[in-house]
């Protein structure tokens, strides 16, 4: 939220200043003679104001149908940056709530409120660019009741006056009645909710999960590398994802929660010098192909000894004239089927491992093999009738739910778009066409 407003803002920046400041002293000055605590009444408005500001300023959104996200893991926000500075937003309303109306329930109904009020205005209204995200009105609330206890705590350790301010409760119980009635018929009519089981993209790693890419850093690296923040980026409906781990010279990738899959990258040095893992015994300077190999295998049966045994090999140059190294590639087969493990390292001429992607998977069985190379042309072919090439590449087995079975990749070229497309071979079935606009 506070992120998206200020890149290069700064018409709204000063426009936001001219606001809450004119209306803060606009609320002082009327309310001199009618409360012993103006001041504070002021910037406990002001600070609405604010908020009001930072949330509803348009960014620039579309017309459509209003939308909002349920977010079913409700304690998420407080792991990531962005709900830390919600919850620090919203701290001051509630602190300054209190100061004036001396009463906790008010000061945090107030809070809470004010963050329902906005975030049905971002759901019901996409024109203006934002988006309405329970996460957001969790850790809202939570500032408001935070800033409210820091100031209830603060008054009473300095024994200063707790007198509250009188309410009138029929008035107090007509606007909330009314309020709440305004809003339940906004979200039935305007907004549709979807519930998903998380919303943010990046969080702060969990202790499994660090425990994990720390694992998995030390079966590729042992203890060369120092890892530094961790972090897991989810998917938006499912608890799966992928922990990032960086490191002084890179960073390291795990799936979650299979952990069966492993990407590293370390050629991100600053000064110049080589970044990547040394491998004992290696050359200082690789000359050729051959080389690569050896140092890649060498390293291979230290680390992934999985990889290597029953694999077929290949290697291949990365960069014009091999300017980066080489890339070392294992892959085993079973019946021409392409079986899904997977052991990439790729050694720069310093004879360093400067990346690595790695997939930990036992050989599969599936079906009957019954459609063969041609015939996978043959359906591709009738079923992007009028284009000019077509193409079969290999024979890999993919997983449907609890089962696996062997597909052709095949790809499609017509003359201004190409079609990517997977035929089951022991079916025929096209299962996935992907059509893109360029030639493949």
């Amino acid at each position: 939220m506070l992120e998206a407003v200020f890149k290069g803002h700064l018409t709204f920046a000063i426009t936001a200043i001219v606001i809450t400041v004119g209306f803060g002293l606009a609320v002082f000055f009327s309310a001199q003679k009618r409360t012993d605590r103006p001041t504070y009444l002021a910037l406990w408005c002001a600070s609405m104001v604010s908020v009001l500001c930072l949330t509803l300023w348009s960014t620039g959104g579309t017309h459509g149908a209003g939308r909002c996200v349920i977010n079913a893991k409700l304690l998420e926000p407080f792991g990531t940056e962005q709900g830390i500075l919600n919850c620090l937003m919203f701290t001051p309303v509630g602190f300054l709530g209190f100061l004036v109306t001396r009463r906790m329930l008010p000061s945090v109904a107030c809070g809470v409120a004010l963050s329902a009020a906005i975030e049905t205005t971002q759901g019901a209204f996409p024109v203006i660019g934002r988006a309405c995200d329970t996460s957001d009105f969790i850790s809202n609330s939570t500032g408001s009741i935070i800033g409210a206890l820091v100031a209830f705590l603060l008054i009473r350790a300095n024994r200063k006056n707790l007198t509250p301010w009188r309410l009138q409760p029929r008035l107090a119980t007509f606007i909330c009645v009314g309020f709440t009635t305004i809003l339940a018929v906004i979200w039935a009519t305007s907004i549709q909710a979807r519930i998903v089981s998380a919303t943010q993209a990046v969080a702060s790693a969990g202790d499994d999960q660090r425990k994990a890419v720390t694992k998995a850093v030390q079966q590729a690296f042992g203890d060369y590398y120092k890892i530094g923040n961790v972090q897991f980026s989810s998917s938006l409906d499912s608890d799966s994802g992928t922990i990032m781990a960086s490191l002084p010279v890179g960073f390291v990738q795990l799936n979650w929660p299979e952990k069966n899959e492993v990407t590293a990258s370390l050629d991100m040095s600053d000064n110049g010098k080589p970044s990547g893992f040394p491998v004992p015994g290696s050359p200082s300077h690789i000359k050729s192909a051959k080389q690569a190999t050896q140092v890649a295998l060498t390293y291979a049966k230290q680390h992934f000894p999985w990889g290597v045994q029953d694999s077929d090999v290949k290697v291949s140059a990365v960069g014009d004239g091999a300017t980066l190294g080489w890339l070392v590639s294992w892959r085993r087969y079973h019946n021409e089927v392409l079986m899904p493990m997977r052991l990439d390292v790729q050694i720069d001429r310093s004879g360093r491992v400067s990346q690595l992607a790695t997939r930990e998977a036992s050989d599969v069985s599936v079906p009957s093999l019954r459609v063969g190379k041609h015939k996978a042309v043959e359906l591709a072919t009738a079923a992007v009738p009028g284009c000019r090439k077509v193409e079969a590449g290999e024979l890999y087995a993919v997983r449907k739910g609890s089962s696996w079975h062997a597909v052709w990749r095949v790809v499609v070229t017509c003359k201004d778009s190409s079609t990517l497309m997977t035929i089951n071979a022991h079916s025929g079935a096209i299962e996935t066409k992907e059509k893109s606009g360029g030639h493949a």
